[in-house]
């Protein structure tokens, strides 16, 4: 009559079971942290003028050109949607673009003196360096803080929160400078 329950049998099944537990654990699928806004919209009905300031990169990649440009918002229309979707079109004067030009237009959502920026999964395929990923996102950033009370802006690619976008931590907000 052979013996199961042996030392080496009991420590393989321990070695199994818990291999098994490492397993379940290891691919459950991670936890998001969820970003939950409360939009508001505009109230106004009669198209609205607005300046908006955009940060471009300048000649040689060093730092930004701010070009004023007068536009009319229409009724609903956010400026902060709008003052991205200028600046995605590109300067018109001095300065250079900060995306290509067939990349879509960010959506922006602000909430309390906060806005949230998700980049469509396009940005994190640009294959820029590091200079042009921080162009990129302080471009966008500043764009946004000139345009109202805003103290901060999030980032989030294709709905998601982001970490990272190439070489550029975006786990802290970009903040107004004091």
């Amino acid at each position: 009559m052979r013996r199961y329950l042996t030392f080496w049998n009991l420590l393989g099944l321990l070695v199994f079971v818990l291999g098994v537990a490492a397993m379940l654990h290891v691919s459950r699928p991670p936890r998001t942290d969820v970003v939950n806004l409360n939009v508001t919209e505009s109230s106004s009905q009669e198209p609205v003028r607005a300046q908006l300031r955009l940060y471009f990169a300048n000649a040689d990649a060093t730092g930004f050109v701010i070009e004023k440009r007068d536009v009319t918002l229409l009724p609903g229309e956010s400026v902060y949607q709008r003052a991205l979707a200028e600046l995605v079109k590109g300067p018109r004067q001095v300065g250079e673009p900060l995306v290509p030009p067939d990349v879509p237009v960010p959506t922006v959502f602000v909430s309390g003196r906060s806005a949230y920026v998700d980049l469509p999964k396009e940005y994190g395929r640009l294959g820029y360096g590091t200079t042009g990923e921080t162009l990129l996102i302080y471009g966008i950033a500043n764009t946004l803080l000139d345009q109202g009370p805003l103290d901060e802006v999030w980032f989030l690619i294709g709905g998601e929160p982001a970490r990272t976008l190439g070489h550029l931590s975006l786990v802290e907000p970009i903040r107004r400078n004091r």
